[in-house]
């Protein structure tokens, strides 16, 4: 039985001959071809014959394999045709073969003696993974080591037939132009691919003969007659996911070659794949739903009868414009493509008028109106944009493969690149958002030129579109010195016809009406880790300050590291600039009491706004971003500009513990967001947060739905979204967090730092017992309601000496002020959500003081006995859970300052709670002597420890009008595998009391 799909065999053989090919044309004097493509360092160094700083270029390197990648996919995409058409698919304008069936291997077995013989899978990926060092090579013999020879066909130029290999290429390379051309044979990369392919075929035929052989069908369980479309896309997946890598060898400092094995290989990894799931969901949440309305209004004209109204609403369908703006190898492109296509017979029953439907040749019901149609969707509808032109070429196969089952074969293949699909930097555009107005008015007339030229004359549109790029450069700010490199250009200008009128007017709300995608999700800053690894095979493993002492020896072995190491860090820097420019960019940071927050720049934040720029008035947006978009701070502004100018309508949230990315690490959690650019038109939308299966997404049951109106008035200032599992979990937050105001609107409690045990360290004392002396507190010597003595410091790290700061210095007295005199609440700094308790909370006394693993008051104003009431609501369950559930480790001040404390006039069991609150802090033997007297009571006086904490929490579990059900799901949260007993019987204590109070309550 042979396969539909290629197999890991042959994508290994494939990899191999993409490392020969690199190893060749750097080799030889083939790199001069290059040239073209090269950057002005790469350049210098070419024509100094400087191959070690050369391959340090990743001009070069990035060229290489574009060109190389172009070579093999001609080569597959050949002989797919062959299988796909028949032999006769490639004979056009009389030039053919002239051998057997007029098939490429029939053709080279004519001219060339072949000894088949192929390694098996393991074989391969062995050489693959072994560097090779790179020589000059002038015969083929120089090329193939022993290894390589024993694993591979051998090959012999017959007497008198070394020309005609010469000759088959040329003749091949004609036919295939002729007859389909197609992005492989169109632009700068396929004229330096053409000169090199014939040059490499008169020098070293045996290369293309060996080629050719190692990759017949009769080597595989697979037939290329016998593959759908896609199956060519898995080898262009594998393309794009592993880099040949050229590098210096540690030892002898000489170019090795070798298949790459780094983070950035990985992080790529992840980038280019997405599963089909996501891609087949996304689409249907925004192509298909703005199909369908477009669709429906259609109807509608016809039922109107109204012929106006009918052009209008197909004019509005047939614009529709769906785009990836990080489209990678196009898997989002082909789904929309695909989804689009299969509109076809759902577009022939519309039963238009025959004036109407000679106006629209791709809406009739003819015998190639499947084709007619895909061609105009694959033409004008679908766009895709990449900073990786390796990227834009797979994912034009990856669109004219998914074309092909209709496609005459008689007919060229569609050329996208430059016209649907773009090559450059999406979020580093020419002229910055905000700047558009000033930067294209003056250009008015030439852009009106522009966008019709595109339809008219491709080649000046080229020639002017290039003119106008230089023209607006100097909008991009600093970052425009790097234009080249990062593929600086303005989108305007390249899609002139999605975001200005015919006039050369910018549209007001141009754009496009679909945007899908997975962004990168990177740190925007210099990664030593990456820049360094692949010159240094134990650099990773390194820790930081040997890293620091290699990175020197490293730029003192190879000198020109330092300059690339420079201009890394000044190319990263710049663009922070760019990005944080309010010129380009106003929601990548918010302020929130009265600060602005800050974080690191991270892509798919910049991303996901550059994405709500460029979608039209009444768009649809579907991306994968990482989960912490709807949680953390550094996210704030983006979920303002979200729920404020936007219509959410899902964030359906997965954790990879399963591996749905298994690329990253199993740790990241990541959520499909659903938006429209309409106006906010409900106050609802859709989420459910840490699925593992992506069966979820199509699982309404699993979806929760979350109130704009709550979350506002949860925080109004940050936004935040509570990550539940459940609709219980959901509802029982909401009612915690919505009972009392929180202390952010109430100020009830402040919170701060008295000193840092690292920065503040020299004011630190050996404690001594002495009236200036202050003792030192931190998280380990605290506990909930519990605060050790001096003596028991000594037993917890009996090598660590007690410590305390001297009031006589006037730089401690600075930093406590009066505070020192009064009771004051301190809470830990760090708590996790799985630990027994997150919230730990107690009472510090007089004449002590803390270090920043604690934060505690600054509002001593208040008193004593309000203190102790908030105490006891602190270290209480439900607002543990409340807590829990918005902290990872640090209990930031931003967190508690959403906690629901309420006054304490609030509270009918008031005084209750206050006197529990003490009792507990008097089992502190000593450390709270005058505390009594401060607080008179002795309700609760001998009651157990279990028995006080049962107490407190069942009293303040009714304060908070929690139903006996709702106590136990609120316990059972705790419940973690370690602890599971001991909460279990702290539960039963809690719901004894608890009955027992309800109980009284219904009696009174």
């Amino acid at each position: 039985m042979f396969r539909k799909e290629l197999t890991t065999h042959f994508l290994s053989v494939v990899a191999f001959y993409r490392k020969k090919l690199s190893e060749l044309i750097t080799g030889s004097d083939l790199k001069n071809e290059l040239e073209p493509l090269l950057y002005d360092n790469a350049k210098i160094y070419l024509h100094h014959s400087d191959l070690n700083n050369l391959i340090q270029e990743d001009s070069y390197t990035s060229s290489l394999a574009v060109v190389v990648d172009t070579l093999i996919l001609r080569q597959l995409m050949r002989r797919f045709l062959e299988g796909y058409y028949g032999p006769k698919a490639f004979e056009v304008n009389d030039i053919a073969l002239g051998v057997g069936s007029g098939t490429m291997d029939e053709a080279i077995q004519q001219a060339v003696d072949i000894n088949s013989h192929l390694g098996d899978e393991q074989s391969f990926k062995k050489l693959n993974r072994k560097p090779n060092p790179i020589q000059e090579i002038d015969l083929f013999e120089d090329l193939f080591n022993d290894d390589e020879i024993e694993q591979t066909s051998n090959v012999n130029i017959k007497a008198g037939k070394k020309e005609e290999i010469a000759e088959l290429t040329k003749l091949a390379t004609e036919q295939f132009r002729l007859a389909y051309h197609g992005d492989l044979f169109a632009g700068s990369v396929a004229e330096v691919t053409n000169k090199i392919d014939a040059r490499m075929a008169e020098e070293f035929p045996e290369i293309i003969a060996k080629l050719w052989a190692d990759t017949a069908s009769g080597n595989y369980s697979f037939r290329y007659q016998d593959m759908p479309p896609e199956a060519l896309e898995k080898q262009y997946e594998e393309s794009m996911s592993k880099d040949i890598q050229i590098k210096l060898d540690d030892e002898n400092q000489n170019p090795i070659v070798f298949y790459g094995d780094d983070k950035k290989e990985q992080k790529d990894k992840g980038a280019y794949y997405t599963d089909q799931r996501f891609v087949n969901y996304m689409v249907n949440q925004t192509v298909n739903v703005e199909f369908e309305k477009r669709f429906d209004a259609i109807k509608a004209a016809l039922d109107n009868n109204d012929s106006a109204q009918i052009i209008a609403t197909l004019d509005h369908l047939l614009d529709l414009k769906v785009a990836d703006f990080t489209a990678g190898g196009g898997s989002f492109l082909r789904g929309a493509f695909l989804k689009l296509a299969g509109k076809y017979e759902l577009l022939t029953t519309l039963n238009l008028p025959d004036d109407i439907v000679k106006r629209y040749p791709m809406l009739a019901a003819s015998a190639d109106g499947q084709y007619q149609w895909e061609k105009y969707v694959l033409e004008h509808m679908i766009y895709g944009v990449d900073i990786d032109y390796k990227a834009i070429i797979i994912a034009s196969l990856t669109l004219t493969l998914s074309s092909l089952e209709n496609h005459p074969h008689d007919t060229k293949l569609p050329e996208l690149i430059g016209r649907t699909l773009i090559h450059q930097n999406t979020l580093i555009n020419a002229v910055p958002y905000y700047k558009r107005e000033e930067a294209f008015t003056p250009l008015k007339k030439d852009i009106a030129k522009l966008r019709q030229l595109k339809q008219t004359d491709f080649s000046a549109f080229e020639q002017l579109r290039k003119e106008l790029q230089t023209k607006v450069m100097k909008y991009a700010g600093p970052v425009a010195k790097y234009a080249e490199v990062l593929h600086i250009e303005a989108i305007e200008l390249n899609l002139p016809e999605v975001f200005f009128e015919a006039d050369g007017t910018l549209k007001p709300h141009g754009g496009m009406d679909v945007i899908i995608g997975n962004p990168p999700w990177e740190v925007w800053k210099p990664n030593s880790d990456e820049f360094f690894g692949p010159y240094d095979a134990g650099y990773l493993k390194l820790g930081k300050q040997k890293k620091l002492a290699r990175q020197k020896e490293l730029i003192a072995k190879f000198p020109t590291l330092d300059r690339k190491w420079q201009e890394e860090n000044d190319r990263n820097k710049l663009g922070s600039i760019f990005f944080r420019s309010d010129d380009a960019f106003r929601y990548q940071s918010w302020v929130v009491g009265g600060r602005k927050t800050s974080a690191d720049l991270n892509l798919y934040k910049v991303a996901l706004e550059r994405f709500a720029q460029l979608l039209s008035g009444q768009g649809r947006l579907s991306v994968l971003v990482p989960d912490n978009l709807v949680t953390d701070a550094g996210s704030t502004g983006l979920r303002h500009m979200l729920f404020e100018h936007y219509q959410v309508e899902e964030f359906l949230s997965f954790d990879n513990g399963k591996g749905i990315f298994p690329a990253v690490h199993r740790s990241y959690k990541f959520a499909v967001l659903t938006v429209n650019s309409e106006h906010p038109q409900t106050d609802q939308f859709k989420a459910f947060f840490y699925q593992q299966s992506l069966d979820a997404l199509v699982n309404n049951d699993r979806k929760l739905t979350y109130q704009l109106a709550t979350i506002r008035q949860m925080d109004a200032e940050r936004l935040a979204l509570f990550e539940a599992q459940s609709q219980e979990e959901l509802d029982l937050y909401l009612k915690l967090r919505l009972r009392y105001p929180a202390l952010r609107d109430t100020g009830l409690l402040k919170f701060g730092n008295d000193f840092h045990k690292t920065n503040d360290s020299s004011l630190f004392v050996p404690y001594t017992g002495a009236e200036n002396e202050l003792l030192l507190y931190e998280g380990k010597t605290m506990n909930q309601f519990k605060l050790l003595s001096p003596e028991q410091f000594s037993e917890l790290s009996p090598a660590t000496p007690v410590q305390a700061v001297d009031l006589n210095v006037q730089r401690v007295k600075q930093k406590v002020k009066d505070r020192y005199h009064e009771y004051r609440i301190v809470h830990r700094s760090i708590g996790r959500a799985t630990d027994t308790r997150t919230m730990i909370a107690t009472l510090l006394p007089p004449h002590k003081t803390f270090t920043h693993s604690l934060f505690g008051q600054i509002n001593i104003e208040i008193d004593l006995k309000f203190k102790l009431f908030a105490l006891g609501f602190l270290n209480s369950y439900p607002i543990d859970y409340v807590l829990r559930h918005m902290v990872t480790t640090n209990i930031s001040q931003i967190y508690v300052k959403q906690l629901p404390i309420p006054q304490i006039n609030d509270v009918a069991d008031a005084d209750n709670l206050v006197q529990i609150t003490k009792e507990l802090l008097l089992e502190n033997k000593g450390m709270y002597p005058d505390l009594d007297n401060l607080v008179p009571g002795d309700d609760y006086r001998g009651w157990q420890h279990d028995d006080l904490i049962a107490e407190l929490n069942a009293r303040i579990m009714l304060d908070f009008d929690l139903t006996r059900e709702e106590v136990v799901y609120l316990m059972k949260s705790f419940e973690s595998a370690k602890h599971a007993k001991k909460v279990k019987e702290e539960t039963q204590r809690i719901i004894d009391v608890y009955d027992r109070l309800v109980e009284e309550r219904n009696h009174d």
